[in-house]
């Protein structure tokens, strides 16, 4: 008998690829810098990530927003993705993990 179920990524899976994506301004990955937040699966494989910028104006929404379609949509059981940008709350300091501190010399 064949396993017909469909996987579907989990949180801890898309935030994993998502390391891979790099802020091209600041030179260490979104999920360090804190930008990543609200992440939505859909029972039809569609993952809805929601970035918060570092700064309003951020020129580098186009390049975030291909670069996480790309990695996200790349995981098996992933049919779509949607990137939207969300400045509620203000992306802050505090939200840089330990690891992106390391790496942008704060510690």
């Amino acid at each position: 008998m064949s396993d017909t179920s469909t996987h579907f990524p989990s949180r801890d899976e898309i935030v994993s690829a998502l390391h891979h994506l790099i802020d091209p301004e600041v030179g260490i990955n979104v999920v360090d810098l804190g930008m990543i937040g609200a992440i939505d699966i859909g029972e039809d494989g569609r993952v809805e990530i929601e970035m918060i910028p570092t700064t309003a104006g951020c020129p580098m929404h186009d390049t975030l927003s291909d670069g996480a379609t790309f990695i996200v949509g790349g995981l098996r059981g992933v049919t779509a993705v949607d990137v939207r940008f969300t400045y509620e709350p203000p992306w802050t300091p505090a939200r840089i993990t330990p690891e992106g501190r390391e790496a942008l010399g704060m510690l």
